[in-house]
């Protein structure tokens, strides 16, 4: 009798070396700023002026020559006033004379000092000057003290958010050009499947899968263009796949891709061109997570079960997201924390646990079977624990993957 082939179990670190090798850029557009938060830029940016654009106050107070000062003028006269937006040419400053000055305005020519209103007395249109330590140059915001005109202010590969909008909207930067989000379909197999809210007959459970991914995808900004479910039947499988290669960057199937009779997942993906680029990882849970591609397609079949399903997402599919998008990071943060408690585990295997973190340590939490979703709810990270060792004590650092919510 035959044996059956033995298939050779890669590594996370290995499965994460081959997705940002495979992984295609998405197409470069061109969005306005105000609608690029959360996109990668595609091509460096300079600054098409200077910041500040020109010599500006920093405080309200008087602006005023500092060679007055240095030649023991004290009391100055008022000759008007200047705010901020006013585009009207001022007359030079005279000997003796000051302009009152608001925050933001522009430094009127011949003044080169601003003294904080709060350090003189004022009488009617004059002043008496009350700060022996005045220094020149006191209080104002010198043209190009942040930006020079020309300067690279942002790398290729940025993630545009909040703090950058308004830093490219201050310098005048209405549209960046940046890499456009991937088209993705989910695809959720399984006969035993319903909808929740539907009634259950015997056997069947209610379908969460399709609910947890596309609340991960709308953490990264993302919506699938379609979410489909399949029984399991290898036909009409195998039609879900070839409709979604037509119209999608990257696909997430669910379930069917195990070694069990009714598993369609597996026999599909090849009938309809999609090449492997891995299969089966030495990890719990997950194990039979596949990775393939099909001209400029990724696909991913993720295991069927839920708490499976979302932990690769996490750790592999986001991490394609965030290549397609022109980033090379995995979309975790990744830290090192003690263990609350000591646990044992398989040293064959990496382990990803769903756990929380609780001040500096982390907890693994209970329920941790490839079934359960009550700790995904509780948890707000994942605890990775590498092969080769099987116990950890209480304090040991660990590698913790934090979740965004």
């Amino acid at each position: 009798m035959k044996q059956p082939e033995k298939i050779s179990l890669i590594t996370p670190e290995q499965a994460w070396e081959i997705i940002q090798a495979s992984a295609p850029l998405c197409a470069k557009v061109i969005r306005t700023t105000e609608a690029a938060l959360g996109y990668v830029l595609a091509e460096p940016l300079k600054s098409p002026i200077n910041l500040p654009l020109f010599d500006n106050s920093a405080m309200d107070g008087y602006a005023l020559k500092f060679s007055d000062y240095a030649g023991d003028i004290r009391q100055y006269s008022v000759r008007g006033t200047v705010s901020a937006g006013k585009t009207k040419p001022l007359e030079p400053l005279g000997k003796g004379e000051v302009y009152r000055i608001f925050t933001g305005a522009a430094i009127p020519t011949g003044a080169d000092t601003v003294i904080m209103r709060e350090q003189v007395v004022e009488e009617k249109n004059s002043l008496l000057i009350q700060n022996p330590s005045l220094q020149q140059g006191a209080n104002i915001r010198k043209q190009g003290r942040h930006i020079h005109k020309g300067d690279v202010i942002l790398e290729k590969g940025h993630r545009l958010n909040a703090g950058s909008i308004g830093f490219l909207s201050s310098l005048g930067i209405a549209k960046v050009k940046v890499f456009d989000k991937p088209k993705i379909s989910v695809i959720v197999t399984g006969d035993e499947l319903v909808r929740p809210g539907s009634s259950l007959r015997p056997g069947q459970i209610f379908e969460s899968n399709s609910g947890a991914l596309k609340a991960a995808l709308k953490v990264m900004d993302l919506k699938p263009v379609s979410c489909t479910g399949v029984k399991d039947i290898e036909i009409r499988v195998l039609a879900a796949i070839r409709k979604a290669l037509k119209s999608s960057d990257l696909i997430i199937l669910t379930g069917g891709i195990s070694a069990g009779d009714l598993d369609f997942v597996k026999t599909a993906l090849p009938k309809a061109g999609v090449k492997c680029l891995f299969y089966q990882l030495a990890q719990k849970p997950g194990k039979p997570l596949f990775f393939g591609k099909k001209k400029k397609t990724l696909v991913f079949a993720l295991p069927g079960n839920p708490a499976s399903v979302l932990t690769c997402f996490y750790e592999y599919v986001s991490l394609a997201i965030q290549c397609m998008q022109g980033g090379q990071d995995s979309a975790l943060q990744k830290i090192h924390l003690p263990l609350a408690e000591g646990y044992l585990k398989n040293p064959e295997f990496s382990l990803f646990l769903k756990g929380r973190i609780d001040g500096n340590k982390v907890h693994i939490l209970e329920g941790q079977e490839s079934d359960s979703m009550h700790s995904f709810a509780l948890g707000n990270c994942l605890v990775f624990l590498h092969p080769g060792k099987k116990a950890y004590a209480t304090n040991d650092l660990v590698e913790v993957h934090l979740i965004r919510s």
